[in-house]
């Protein structure tokens, strides 16, 4: 049995072997997410769904289809993190949402090299944790609505600090209200992506 499917960007497929105690967690989390569910739904626990995900990042374009994606520590099979919430960005309609529980990493030099050294450990080899999936989200039209940075009981220390976060994609331009048309000829203001001090206020 192969570990990869390589389909455009690699997703890594091997059975995920998180500690006990994160998968429980993981599991606890799942169904706050799954009760915000709403639409058509790209759930990533899937691997058809991952794949899905890949062929977008592969292509400049593909049609958004569907009204929220889900991610349960499933983005850390992903190596390009940043590529592959791109692709989520476009398969997700105007005013859809992502909803996520993924191991984030920490700054510093200490929580790189401590991320370093548990990457060969059987709880993680071949998958990618220890990335900042907040910094990722910038890189998308996704605005934070919610965000919620929790601790796992682990002592691997990767996949110790955990985030929580519902995103909204930004509206299409053009689908503004009645109020909104009476400005008619000046440039609509484009949505500011909140930080995460006003994301916790």
């Amino acid at each position: 049995m192969t570990d990869v499917v390589s389909r455009g960007p690699v997703v890594v497929e091997r059975p995920r072997r998180f500690p006990a105690a994160v998968e429980a967690e993981l599991d606890r989390r799942r169904p706050a997410l799954q009760a915000r569910l709403r639409g058509r739904v790209l759930d990533l626990d899937r691997a058809d769904a991952r794949q899905e995900v890949a062929r977008a990042a592969a292509r400049a374009h593909c049609s958004a289809a569907y009204d929220t994606v889900v991610s349960v520590g499933q983005l850390a099979r992903f190596p390009d993190l940043v590529a592959a919430l791109r692709a989520i960005d476009r398969l997700v309609v105007p005013d859809g949402q992502l909803l996520v529980v993924e191991p984030t990493g920490r700054p510093g030099m200490g929580s790189a090299l401590l991320d370093s050294a548990w990457a060969r450990s059987p709880w993680v080899a071949g998958f990618h944790v220890g990335r900042d999936v907040t910094a990722g989200l910038r890189a998308t039209t996704f605005v934070l609505d919610h965000i919620e940075r929790f601790s796992m009981p682990t002592a691997v220390s990767s996949l110790r600090h955990a985030v929580e976060v519902h995103a909204v994609r930004a509206p299409a331009e053009g689908s503004r209200s009645g109020a909104d048309a009476s400005t008619e000829g000046t440039t609509p203001a484009q949505p500011r992506p909140r930080s995460e001090a006003e994301v916790a206020s």
